[in-house]
């Protein structure tokens, strides 16, 4: 195992995108390239007048970024060392810079309530700043690289065109400051954290939500996709969770709107009002549940569905888990805390198996604390 030292604390440490390389930050006031297999090292040091804290690769591994307590960013060649441009200076308090997917621009984060795009060869800023109503948490590049997505304490996402600077959709409002946001991996979808204990899915390009907020018990720090996009993983207090995302509208299959229909009772009418469904609902879903079990296993919209019409005593906690219902209510009544309790009472309603349970843990819960509490 490779081990690398620095003159003073490290601060961060990344891989190239080939993973033949890492490079490393420092309170020494450098960044260094090292070689995985041996701990060689290979460049560096990369030199600022202040504490580094972070460095990153460029997509196609040419050029490393740097973000120094100097308040500059420095663009370098990631096989020789040297400085591809002149100090970036985004202004106070500059705390992430991160390339575009084809490595041709840079996104930087600074106290200044923007964020700002550049050009990493030649280090000229390429739009006017992407003003927020206040500090910007977090920037990203979409996937196709035409759209930049970023987080503030004003409560807000906002999508900016990444060519010009103008905004693209309405903000992404949450009830209290936005920690973190991200497209996911086809750019469709954009997921935000909030200090408002959840995190929400947004079209990326209507920046209407398409899900219900995800609920915590705490601030949310970060959310991410998987690189699939067909889950997320959210992080809060001390969890992490993780969450299905239902497959994407756009390949809605027919037997969904009947579906729709027969569960609600409910048609749209020619007006726009909700008329009286006519169809033999007990009759149209069971159609359905014979239609999706002769359906291919890797299609999500036939794996939701039959998730949505199965036994609810034997359904999974979602689509894509193997976890059945009961077995995640024992896992909750395990942990044993209020929180953990009180969500498998939620979910345990009707099943009068798991109420005695969940009263017991309650109550030695209260006696503990009880026994815990001074005199």
């Amino acid at each position: 195992m490779a081990s690398i030292k620095h003159d003073g604390s490290v601060n961060s440490a990344q891989f190239s995108p080939d993973g033949r390389r890492f490079v490393t930050t420092s309170d020494d006031k450098t960044a260094r390239v090292w070689d995985v297999q041996s701990g060689t090292l290979l460049m560096g040091p990369l030199q600022h007048a202040a504490s580094v804290l972070s460095a990153e690769f460029s997509p196609n591994g040419g050029k490393i970024v740097t973000v120094a307590k100097d308040l500059t960013v420095r663009v370098w060649n990631a096989n020789t060392g040297q400085p591809l441009t002149g100090a970036l200076k985004p202004g106070r308090g500059v705390s992430s810079a991160h390339f575009s997917p084809d490595s041709h621009r840079i996104v930087t984060v600074s106290a200044e309530y923007n964020a700002r795009v550049w050009d990493s060869q030649t280090g000229k800023e390429l739009t006017e700043p992407l003003q927020n109503g206040s500090y910007v948490t977090s920037a990203q590049f979409g996937p196709d690289g035409k759209r930049i997505v970023t987080a503030s304490m004003d409560h807000t996402a906002k999508i900016w065109n990444a060519e010009n600077g103008q905004l693209l959709a309405v903000p992404l409002r949450h009830d209290s400051n936005v920690t973190w946001a991200q497209f996911s991996p086809d750019g469709h979808w954009i997921v935000t954290a909030s200090i408002d204990k959840s995190a929400r899915v947004w079209d990326a390009d209507s920046g209407q939500p398409v899900t219900d907020p995800l609920r915590h018990s705490g601030w949310v720090a970060l959310a991410q996709f998987s690189p699939d996009g067909r889950q997320l993983i959210t992080v809060s207090d001390n969890t992490a969770r993780i969450w299905d995302i239902a497959p994407p509208l756009a390949n809605c299959p027919d037997w969904l709107i009947q579906l729709a229909e027969a569960v609600s009772g409910k048609v749209l009418g020619q007006v726009g009002l909700f008329d009286p469904t006519t169809l033999n609902r007990t009759e149209t879903i069971n159609r359905i549940r014979g239609l999706l079990s002769h359906m291919s296993d890797g299609d999500d919209w036939v794996n939701w569905g039959r998730w949505f019409l199965a036994d609810t005593e034997k359904r999974t906690i979602s689509p894509f888990s193997t976890m059945t219902l009961p077995e995640y209510v024992s896992n909750r009544i395990k942990e044993g805390t209020i929180n953990s309790l009180d969500e498998a009472e939620l979910l345990a309603v009707g099943n009068t198996n798991f109420t005695p349970q969940i009263s017991a843990v309650r109550r030695a819960l209260k006696q503990n604390k009880k026994s815990i509490s001074p005199p």
